[in-house]
């Protein structure tokens, strides 16, 4: 409910109307006994609550919301006043409707005209409101009762909530609120068939995997995809198991599978807004993903849904953006080999020094510069690093200055004892801040002894843990 009070700060913003609000409606809502004002019309949207309307009380109760030129697309929507009272209604085909309540519970007293799937979605709220209440009484008598008794009642609470719940399914399989229902189900993950090792014990990390691997394929079965009006809900009914099944689900699955199952999910929505949700989501998480590796969605994705022309969603200049942005990243991508890159390690006329000069096993690529002030703590432990593990580890390091004056970077060099390969990479054979895309320092790449890249993107104090990976045969992605 304070969630809905706030929500009265957001009538003079009403730029933040999606295009959710499309054409025509009128909602008159009619309370008795009240002595509010005004009341705001707003709606759920990916997850947040927005403000739509105000009504203005008709000095009787009476408020009505309504616009001739726009109208509302299916979804749940609230009303709500400033003193906490609020409620929530649907909106499927009928966009004209009229409410009445009571001010002492709008809820309880509610009633409704010109909606058939309106009066079914109040009288279920009803319903689903009555069992809460005896829930709540449960659980305040649980110190006055055994816990036999209070087992049977939660039981008997939890059966009498099911069976609500699977009477609306199953006798309004069409209605929005039996997809919500549905939508909030978890799956259920059947067990796995014994699986025996070859001395015959049990395989349970086989068994475990099948699990997941279930478990990752029919995550949204209880969902209907093509229902556009579920990204118009609260975010518990789809926004926060959607993300849960990327940030935790998928969170360290190989790029290949991620997008194996962004393809696979993707094609279930039809070509409607729930459509284009995934496919900018998607593509918008692992544009900013922190997982090494998973950049490689993103290129996936622009490639698959961007270069196309599948999705229409953004404007040409951000598509083109993308593109260009997708086609840059696919040089850097894990596995993919670099191009040879020279510079002087001062300034013009000084000895110019090659990336491919190095015959080690590994090469440190960084791109840093001495003004950049996370590169002041970043290089010093890197050279730490360095000094410790240079011959265990059989690497050299690449130092691509990349602004300022050279005498303050060998100010600050001398000042750490720094005695690895420095170049100016104000002078060089390409451009690096082009090819690399330098947006910002210090930079670590870690390459093979082809210049193929390993690892990319290392905070200082992981290059010990990401050599030992790489040492113990890389990266699985």
């Amino acid at each position: 409910m304070n969630l809905k009070k706030r929500m009265f700060a957001l009538f003079v913003l009403m730029s933040l109307i999606s295009p959710i609000v499309k054409a025509q409606y009128e909602i008159t809502f009619e309370i008795k006994n009240t002595t509010t004002d005004t009341l705001l019309l707003g709606y759920y949207w990916h997850g947040g609550t927005y403000a739509i309307d105000t009504a203005i009380n008709n000095n009787k109760g009476k408020f009505v919301f309504k616009n001739k030129t726009k109208q509302l697309e299916q979804g749940v929507f609230f009303i709500t006043d400033t003193k906490g009272h609020y409620c929530d209604f649907i909106i499927t085909k009928e966009k004209n409707l009229k409410f009445k309540t009571e001010d002492a519970a709008w809820l309880k007293n509610l009633s409704v005209k010109g909606s058939k799937d309106e009066e079914l979605y109040i009288d279920y709220m009803q319903k689903s409101d009555s069992l809460g209440s005896l829930y709540k009484e449960i659980i305040a008598g649980r110190e006055t009762i055994s816990k036999d008794e209070y087992d049977s009642k939660l039981k008997r609470f939890k059966d009498e909530n099911d069976s609500l719940k699977n009477a609306f399914i199953k006798n309004h399989p069409d209605h929005l609120l039996a997809k919500i229902l549905l939508a909030a189900k978890p799956i259920v993950v059947p067990q796995s068939e014994i699986i025996y090792k070859q001395d015959g014990s049990v395989d349970s990390i086989k068994m475990q995997n099948n699990r997941f691997c279930y478990y990752k394929r029919h995550y949204f079965d209880n969902v209907d995809l093509t229902c556009d009006a579920l990204l118009n809900t609260n975010k518990q009914v789809f926004i926060d198991n959607y993300n849960n099944y990327w940030e935790n689900v998928m969170k360290y699955e190989k790029a290949d599978s991620i997008l194996f199952y962004a393809e696979y999910w993707i094609n279930k929505t039809g070509n409607g807004k729930m459509f284009d949700f995934f496919v900018r989501d998607i593509s918008s998480r692992y544009l900013q993903s922190p997982i090494m590796g998973h950049d490689k969605v993103y290129v996936g994705m622009v490639d698959k849904y961007l270069k196309t022309g599948k999705f229409t969603g953004l404007a040409p200049s951000d598509v083109e953006q993308n593109i260009n942005r997708a086609d840059k990243w696919r040089n850097l991508l894990l596995g993919q080999t670099v191009p040879d890159l020279a510079c002087p390690e001062g300034e013009e006329g000084s000895k110019w020094r090659h990336l491919d000069e190095f015959k080690t096993k590994y090469k440190i690529l960084v791109f840093w510069a001495a003004s950049c002030g996370h590169c002041t703590t970043e290089i010093p432990k890197l050279f730490e690093f360095y000094k410790q593990y240079r011959g265990q580890y059989n690497l050299e390091v690449f130092a691509v200055h990349t602004e300022g004056e050279i005498k303050e970077r060998d100010t600050f060099l001398d000042k750490y004892g720094i005695n690895w390969v420095n170049v100016n990479g104000l002078i060089a054979t390409y451009d690096w801040r082009e090819y690399f895309d330098v947006e910002k320092t210090p930079i670590i790449y870690i390459l093979d002894a082809n210049n193929k890249i390993l690892a990319k993107n290392i905070a200082a104090d992981n290059v010990k843990q990401v050599m030992d990976i790489l040492e113990n045969g890389g990266f699985d992605l």
